[in-house]
Order: C-alpha cells, then structure tokens, then sequence
C-alpha cells in the first residue's frame, strides 16, 4: 500500500506542531506582574485566570484546592495553575477567580506562599 509523500509529510508537520508548546520567558511573567500590579494599586485584583493565559498560555496543570483563612479559621476555595518549564515550576493562585499574588520568575528558588484573599 502506498502513501503518498504530501499526505505522510502534512501528518509528520500536525504532529509536531502538537508537541510543541511555546516557551513562557520572564517578559511574559513581568507582563502579567504589571498588570496585576495596576490592579493593586487600584486596590482590586483584577485578572482572572483566562487573562493570565492569554498572556502565558495553558497552564500544565490545574488544581481546585482549600488554604485555611488564618484571620477566620475557614478554608476557603482556591485554584492553582501549574507551569512547568525546561525542570522548573512556577504556581499561581486564583481565589474568586483572581490572581492573588505576582508570578514569580523562572530563576526564583521556591513560590511564593499564596497571600490570603
């Protein structure tokens, strides 16, 4: 049976292409950080989660989770995006759907601890 060769090499290219995802330099981290910091100093967090992957992309990982309200001692819902990159990780909370803290660099040591909403 035979193939032909547009057909194989159109395949090879769409799947390629599907491996490849683009890669999150700290300009794109800084662009989100301006952006939360215009909201802060507003005194608002004001960016939700598809604005930062508009800006960053899909994130690898979702996760819907609980931190406990130090103030108030209730947990309340959080969702963190994961983003894994040549080894590293960089992980961002969103409580009510905004960004609760600044995305660290791909060069920091750890994350930061979220900051309570």
């Amino acid at each position: 049976m035979k193939f032909p060769a547009k057909a194989i090499l159109t395949t090879a290219v769409l799947l390629t292409a599907a491996a490849c995802k683009p890669e999150i330099s700290n300009d794109n981290i800084d662009a989100v950080n301006a952006r939360f910091g215009k909201g802060e100093s507003a005194g608002k967090k004001n960016l939700s989660p598809k604005e930062v992957e508009s800006i960053l992309g899909q994130p690898d990982r979702i996760e819907n989770t609980t931190i406990e309200l130090e103030t108030q001692k209730k947990q309340v819902p959080v969702t963190r995006y994961y983003y894994e990159q040549n080894g590293k990780s960089i992980e961002l909370h969103f409580f009510d759907n905004k960004l609760i803290n600044r995305v660290p660099h791909w060069d920091a040591t750890t994350s930061p601890e979220p900051k309570q909403p």
